[in-house]
């Protein structure tokens, strides 16, 4: 049995289920099927619009701190198509790539922006159409996907669809929002610096403590502090509201925003 985790950009403005998850999901059980595999398990998460730190940020939250090793692949699609601005022939973009962890897990998704920013593991190119449909996530990629599934558990670099390493892969700006969650917690790559007094989103200046969790603060203070994400020696900070939403303190900003430190 594979887990699939698939991260795309659908659905979240809306707030609602989103059509095309599922279109994507059927595609993957029926490119599956056909290579004899059993359906997968597969788990849909939505992330803001061609946001491609948050599609980082999540991807490797979820594929580093993976237990289940060649079971496990992450899939995922947010494709900008900012490559190239000109007019793009058969609905070009981005082309797919694919990342293996040291636990296993695979990542193959649209190479866009820092998608693969955060896995530290060098990336290479999937041998597969980057052109042909507007829907490339249910109609192009599918079979490669289900392809890396059947070749689980042998070498990477003995895949038939691997291409080339792809060079230079462009770093996450230093003081960025990463990810919001349910709580309003802003998930940051921030060094902790006990000098750091006040913080800046959106035009937003706020006091904030500095501490080693994230309830080292009483109710209704705002503290940075390292928090629940991250994985090995590599902990993220988040900046939190104790008891309300820091989100909604600094008016909602999106992953990618930048963070003055004062």
């Amino acid at each position: 049995m594979f887990y699939i985790d698939f991260i795309a950009d659908y659905g979240l403005i809306s707030g609602q289920d989103d059509l095309a998850f599922s279109e994507v999901d059927r595609r993957l059980c029926e490119e599956f099927s056909k290579l004899d595999l059993d359906f997968p398990m597969i788990k849909n998460l939505s992330v803001h619009p061609f946001n491609t730190v948050e599609t980082g940020f999540v991807v490797a939250q979820l594929a580093q701190n993976s237990r289940l090793g060649k079971n496990h692949i992450v899939y995922h699609n947010t494709a900008p198509r900012k490559d190239e601005l000109s007019a793009r022939e058969n609905n070009a973009g981005e082309f797919l790539a694919v990342c293996e962890l040291e636990n296993g897990v695979r990542v193959i998704g649209v190479y866009g922006g820092f998608s693969f920013s955060l896995l530290n593991h060098p990336v290479y190119r999937v041998k597969c159409a980057a052109e042909g449909s507007q829907f490339r996530s249910r109609d192009v990629f599918p079979p490669c996907v289900a392809s890396l599934a059947q070749h689980a558990g042998k070498p990477l670099t003995d895949w038939e669809l691997l291409g080339e390493l792809v060079e230079n892969l462009p770093n996450i700006p230093e003081n960025t929002i990463l990810g919001i969650d349910g709580y309003g917690n802003l998930k940051t790559n921030i060094k902790i610096d006990s000098s750091i007094q006040f913080v800046e989103i959106n035009g937003i200046e706020k006091n904030i403590s500095v501490g080693k969790g994230i309830f080292d603060i009483e109710d209704g203070s705002l503290i940075l502090a390292p928090g629940s994400s991250g994985w090995q020696n590599n902990k993220f900070c988040e900046i939190c509201l104790r008891g309300g939403s820091a989100s909604k303190l600094f008016n909602t900003p999106k992953p990618g925003e930048k963070v003055i430190l004062k």
